[in-house]
Parts: structure tokens; C-alpha cells; sequence
């Protein structure tokens, strides 16, 4: 009874560790968890033409400039499969993946997913792989990789009818062509999600000034 105590307990904490982050308190635990990491690649994951699902994309397409010898921001989009070789190849100390979860809190609320709660929280119906399978594959070849999700809770993950390119009107074909980590298609957040979603965006920046 007593050990039965304790692992509700241990559930409750984890849960509580989880779905109660602000961005500042979000901010200081990447910064403490981060601190001396030598190298790290970010990966945004999700299909940018169902809405919220585009969160991955958006925040890596916004931070792509800031890639160096040290960070790495890779679109995965839907196929996080076809880039393992990117990661592997970079060699980082810590993978740190982007996308949608399904806590059951409001949308909006951002969490801070292990390796080993990714595979419950995470949806695989826009994902041609299921990402902890992805993440295997990765560590197979990367044994000293850490691996953990920061993830949203979306508000909407419908599609729509009406599709612009990304940057219609500033990008050339060759552009497109010469960077897959652009997005394809125009992403829509919500406004809740991409109110969040900018948020991380000033925060990653600020982490990689700090490290």
C-alpha cells in the first residue's frame, strides 16, 4: 500500500513538473539543464497546413539565421525521418524536438516532455514515422545524445482551404528550392498558439546568448 502511495505521488509531481511551466520558468529550466552544452540542434516537427500543427515549422522558420557551429534549427516537418543524417552528421550534445502534444490542459499551456513520455503525448497522424521511433534511430548512432520534446498544447488543428506559399511575395523559386528547412506553405497559427509560440522564439534566442 505504502509503495502504491508513493508511485501516485511520483505521478502527481511528474504530471504537476509538466503542465505548469511559464515561459520565464521555462527560460531558466532550459538554461540550467543547458548550461555548458557545447552543441545543440533544435528540430520543429508538424504539417503547416493544419494550423496549430505548423507550431514546429513556424518557430524554426523564424530562427534559421541563428544556426551556427554551436545550434542547428532543422524543419522536419512531417518526416522527421529524412533528417536523421543532419543530426547525426552535427553530432550534438542535446536534441531538443518542437511540436504539438496532447496534455489534456488548455491550449496554449507549453510542456517539457522526456524521452520516454514523448511516445504518450505526442499524436502521430500528421507524422509519416512516429517520433519516438525517430528518436531511436537517432540515439542508436548518437548514444550520449539527451533527448526531450518542448511541446504545445494546440487550439485548432484544422486544415485550409485557401493555401499561400510561404513568403509568396519575398521568396524566388531558387530560394525555396536551395532550403528545405523553409516551410512550403504559408503557416496560420491561432492566435493563442502563436502568441506562445513567439514567446519561445525570444527565449531561444536569449538561451543561445546565454550558453
Amino acid at each position: 500500500m505504502l509503495l502504491f502511495f508513493l508511485i501516485e505521488m511520483q505521478k502527481l509531481m511528474f504530471n504537476y513538473s509538466i503542465y505548469h511551466l511559464t515561459m520565464e520558468d521555462l527560460y531558466e529550466s532550459l538554461l540550467n539543464r543547458l548550461n555548458g552544452v557545447k552543441s545543440l540542434v533544435f528540430m520543429g516537427i508538424g504539417e503547416e497546413k493544419l494550423s496549430d500543427d505548423g507550431l514546429g515549422p513556424y518557430i524554426i522558420s523564424e530562427l534559421l539565421e541563428y544556426s551556427s557551429e554551436e545550434v542547428l534549427f532543422i524543419n522536419a516537418g512531417t518526416d522527421p525521418m529524412a533528417r536523421i543524417d543532419d543530426v547525426v552528421n552535427f553530432k550534438p550534445s542535446y536534441l531538443i524536438l518542437i511540436d504539438t502534444c496532447t496534455l489534456n490542459k488548455p491550449p496554449g499551456t507549453v510542456a517539457i516532455l522526456e524521452r520516454e513520455s514523448i511516445k504518450e503525448y505526442v499524436p502521430i497522424s500528421t507524422h509519416t514515422i512516429p517520433v519516438h521511433i525517430v528518436i531511436d534511430l537517432i540515439v542508436d548512432k548518437l548514444p550520449s545524445l539527451n533527448v526531450f520534446m518542448i511541446g504545445f498544447v494546440p487550439e485548432s488543428l484544422e486544415g485550409f482551404h485557401e493555401l499561400k506559399l510561404y513568403k509568396q511575395d519575398e521568396l524566388t523559386l531558387e530560394e525555396r528550392s536551395n532550403n528545405i528547412d523553409l516551410p512550403f506553405f504559408e503557416i496560420n497559427l491561432t492566435k493563442t498558439i502563436k502568441t506562445e509560440a513567439d514567446k519561445l522564439i525570444e527565449i531561444i534566442k536569449r538561451l543561445i546568448d546565454s550558453l
